[in-house]
């Protein structure tokens, strides 16, 4: 892991950010796509950093790893509504990337699709997504924990749905047993 500091940030680049970028450029045709996903992952993460400037608040590390790029940010950064704020920015940065891109391109291109979806999956109320952290934020901890458990029941409906219509998706699967963990878990 190479760790550096910037303007009093952190930044640490793990061994697995370094393997999608390889594997990436070894995926040939496809690395196109690759780096459209990574790209939005990108400015996704920069939404919330520069939330977190006009709120006057810097994250304290920025952690480049295969799954993507992780901020680490004070406790409770400043007011309530500057933590939503922060909070919803990445999500909305997507959401306004995919709301140009199909303007422009008049029609759902892969650069739309993958902000649209990227946006949409952080909104989940589970573990560390930014969903789960707004929920965190805007109910209680017994009413958060609720809200996770009924959405966590609304995926497995879909999965034995899945199930019983022959097909099976792996990712709703994963999906499934990464909210029960981070549910129960906590």
């Amino acid at each position: 892991m190479f760790v550096f500091e910037v303007s009093g940030v952190q930044v640490k680049l793990c061994f697995s950010f370094f393997a999608v970028i390889c594997l990436t450029c070894l995926l040939g045709s496809e690395s196109g796509r690759m780096l459209i996903m990574l790209g939005c992952c990108a400015l996704h993460e920069l939404g919330h950093v520069a939330a977190m400037l006009l709120c006057s608040c810097k994250p304290t590390e920025m952690t480049f790893y295969g799954g993507g790029i992780r901020l680490g940010a004070p406790r409770r950064i400043n007011s309530f509504a500057q933590d939503v704020f922060i909070l919803a920015s990445g999500c909305a940065v997507n959401f306004l990337l995919a709301f140009a891109g199909c303007i422009t391109a008049g029609r759902l291109t892969f650069f739309v699709q993958t902000n649209l979806l990227l946006g949409g999956f952080n909104l989940l109320p589970i573990g560390f997504l930014d969903g789960g952290k707004l929920i965190d934020l805007l109910l209680s901890p017994n009413k958060a924990k609720a809200v996770k458990a009924v959405f966590a029941v609304l995926v497995a409906a879909l999965a034995v749905t899945a199930m019983l219509c022959g097909g099976v998706s792996p990712s709703l699967l994963c999906v499934l047993g990464f909210m029960v963990v981070s549910i129960f878990a906590a």
